[in-house]
């Protein structure tokens, strides 16, 4: 049998039998340096990466697990320590003082606006809107409001006068009442006038 024939053989599935593998095997034994030597190959070293690239990741995962819970809680409570209840109670009350404070300074403001619209005479139910964060800032406001709502009154009355407006004759102390005018008297006067 020359070497050709045995290749072709071995590549059969009786070569591929496990009793020839083994036999084989046997003459090339598997040892360390047969390992270190294939892991020095492309292939080899491929195959090693694979592997650590596994392990690691499986040992990555157990770390996780088991550490990393306790270290983020770690360090939390190392950014953001907890307080103690006397601390809390402090803050506390130290919110509630500021917001009555600041209420307090509403009413006071408030009172003031109402007062100040009152002796100008405006609307006093539009003077909570007006108030602002300080005493300069709510007066500026009542000013705006007292020229806009003057303004508006100002128009109102002219377009009124405009419409509804009495026009005094122009006559002196020969006009009648129109009571005691007849009708050719009236309309005489109105044209004098020049109404119609």
């Amino acid at each position: 049998m020359n070497f050709e024939e045995v290749k072709a053989f071995l590549e059969s599935e009786a070569g591929k039998a496990s009793e020839v593998m083994s036999y084989l095997q046997e003459l090339v034994p598997i040892t360390a340096s047969s390992v270190e030597s294939f892991t020095g190959t492309a292939e080899g070293k491929s195959w090693l990466d694979s592997l650590k690239d596994k392990h690691l990741q499986k040992g990555l995962e157990t770390w996780k697990s088991n550490n990393l819970a306790g270290l983020i809680d770690a360090e939390i409570k190392k950014r953001f320590p907890e307080k103690d209840p006397k601390d809390l109670e402090v803050e506390n009350l130290k919110n509630e003082i500021s917001k009555m404070q600041t209420e307090k300074q509403r009413e006071s403001l408030t009172n003031k606006a109402m007062k100040l619209a009152s002796d100008k005479g405006l609307p006093l139910d539009l003077v909570g809107f007006f108030v602002g964060a300080d005493e300069d800032i709510t007066m500026d406001n009542l000013k705006s409001l007292e020229t806009s709502f003057n303004a508006s009154v100002q128009k109102g009355l002219e377009a009124r006068l405009k419409t509804d407006g009495y026009v005094p004759p122009k006559g002196g102390a020969d006009t009648k009442k129109l009571e005691d005018m007849d009708m050719g008297e009236y309309i005489k006067s109105r044209q004098k006038e020049g109404n119609v």
